[in-house]
């Protein structure tokens, strides 16, 4: 998907939008999906109370817990 979007997203989005995901791959800042899928998961099924209502990005500390490398 994201090289879709890379290749063929700039005739259907925003250019700003756009130049993230081309960015984004340039810097080799994507990641697999499984890893942050990993962090979802186990937040849908224990994330703790104090989560409720924020925003957290799936590499941030508070979900440590739940990536693949610290289970």
């Amino acid at each position: 998907m994201q090289r879709s979007l890379r290749t063929n997203g700039g005739a259907h989005m925003e250019e700003k939008t756009h130049d993230l995901f081309v960015q984004a791959h340039a810097e080799g800042k994507l990641v697999k999906p499984e890893d942050c899928g990993h962090v979802i998961a186990g937040l849908s099924v224990q994330a703790p109370k104090v989560l409720t209502g924020q925003f957290v990005s799936w590499d941030s500390e508070e979900c440590a817990p739940f990536r693949k490398d610290q289970t």
